[in-house]
């Protein structure tokens, strides 16, 4: 039976502080992590159908 040494490296991790990005919706002016289920699905099928309408929360 054969055993391998396990995977070292001689660098620290990196780590990064940049925040996740903030998605914004195609359709409306709001984040897309603000809009609740009706809003995501009204944007969704704006942007699908090319339509110009305004914001559901407006």
């Amino acid at each position: 039976m054969t055993t391998s040494e396990p995977l070292t490296t001689d660098s620290a991790p990196v780590l990064t502080t940049d925040p996740a990005p903030v998605l914004a919706c195609d359709v409306c002016p709001h984040p897309w992590h603000e809009h609740d289920p009706l809003g995501v699905r009204y944007c969704t099928a704006t942007a699908a159908s090319a339509l110009s309408r305004g914001c559901i929360c407006s």
